[in-house]
Order: structure tokens, then sequence, then C-alpha cells
């Protein structure tokens, strides 16, 4: 028996259901190391057993999910050894979305960053964290469509994830104020780089501003419990000669 095409509307709720437990990802909502049934994605998420499990199955391609047979779903622990290592790697994957951005950005591309601008200019002193990162990933999306590289997408946006979970942690965890003002004129700062359609100007300021989260990788591993970092931990034992029965 054929299988039926897939509709439209199927295809919209696997990527809001991506899109959530994405967001879900980076805010630890869904904790890092954590074990989950389909099922407890499905209640955590809201949405159905067919866009979850295609979500799952995205979310497992990028690493942000691992899938075991035996023991089920984890949430991918953060791993800053991994981050740090890799952080050279979406330097320069940074730098090619960017600075491509800058030369072949069209006027639709135009009109789409300035309105990025004039929101997060709007909203700098009450944007919140996870509204911010809502942004962040929209505005991740319109550059690589400007970059006019689709490669890109699958490569760098995963990466991007990755160090947006390290940075909600930054900010929860470490920064001495939650103040977003830094990284808001930052992404402001960006924006007015690419359209000014000069690359080298564009490409210089890239990686200066991520050349930034090496800092903070090394601030969130000597600040942050590892607990928080991977759950799994918890079983742990550890015996230093202290507690004696």
């Amino acid at each position: 028996m054929a299988r039926r095409p897939r509709t439209k509307e199927s295809r919209s709720l696997s990527a809001e259901a991506y899109d959530r437990l994405e967001s879900m990802i980076v805010s630890t909502e869904l904790a890092p190391g954590a074990k989950f049934t389909l099922q407890r994605l499905q209640e955590a998420s809201g949405f159905g057993r067919t866009p979850v499990l295609d979500a799952v199955k995205r979310l497992a391609s990028n690493r942000l999910i691992i899938v075991n047979p035996r023991s089920g779903l984890r949430i991918a622990p953060v791993d800053l050894a991994q981050e740090r290592t890799l952080l050279s790697l979406r330097i320069e994957m940074e730098v090619i979305a960017c600075g491509l951005a800058s030369e072949l950005a069209t006027s639709h591309d135009h009109m789409v960053f300035r309105q990025f601008i004039r929101d997060l200019e709007s909203a700098e002193e009450s944007l919140s964290l996870d509204q911010f990162n809502i942004t962040d990933r929209l505005l991740n999306r319109a550059i690589i469509a400007a970059s006019r590289e689709p490669l890109l997408e699958n490569t760098l946006m995963p990466l991007q994830t990755l160090y947006r979970r390290t940075g909600w942690l930054f900010h929860n965890y470490v920064a001495m104020t939650p103040s977003l003002s830094t990284t808001i004129k930052n992404h402001i700062l960006l924006l007015r780089a690419i359209l000014t359609g000069d690359r080298e100007e564009t490409v210089t300021f890239v990686r200066k501003m991520i050349s930034e989260v090496y800092d903070l990788l090394d601030q969130v591993r000597q600040r942050v419990d590892p607990l928080v970092l991977d759950a799994g931990l918890a079983d742990l034992k550890v015996h230093t000669g202290f507690h004696t029965s």
C-alpha cells in the first residue's frame, strides 16, 4: 500500500515541534544529560507523536539528543571541552555566512535586517533571555538565507544552538547582572556591518565577536556545577575519605 504524502500542515507541525524542543534544550528546561521517553517529550512540548518523532530525529542528527536503543533518549550534556575545540570551526563558518551575506544580501534581506535592528533597539531594556534566544535563532536563519549557501543551515545552526545553551547557562549562573545590553548591541553592530556590504569589515567584526565566547566557556567551566552541565553525573559516587560508614 502506498504511503500517503505528508501534508504541508504536518511538516509545519514538525518544524514547530523542533523549534519548541530546541528552545527547551537551550533553556535547560530539558536538562543536559537527562533521560526522556518520546511520550514525556510529547507531554513537555504539547505536540503529538509524529511531529515530536520527526523533531527528535532531526535533533539527534544535530547531536542535541542522543538516541540509545537500550536506554532511550538523552539530552546531550554540555561538553565544554568539545565546545572549545569546535569554536574555531564555528568562527570560520560564521565568517563565511556573514561575509557572503554582506556581499549577496538582496533588498529583501536588507529590509529584514533593518527590522531586526529596529526591534532589538526598541526592546533592548525589556528583552528577556528566552525572548532574545528566539530572536537570535531567527536572525541566524535570516543571515544564512542571505548568504545563499543552504548547506550552512545543516552545519552551522546546530553549533549555534549548542553555544546558545551555554550562553543561557552563563547568564543564569555566572553573570553578575542579567543585562543583555552588550549582547544585543553586538548583534546590532553585526547587522550594521553586513548592511555596509563591506565583507572585510564584516569578517573582522565577526571574528572579534565570536572569539569572546572563549572567555565565556572558561567562566562556565569554573563556576557552574557539573551536575547542571550533565544530570547523568548524579549517579556518580565519589569517595574522598571524609565520609566513612
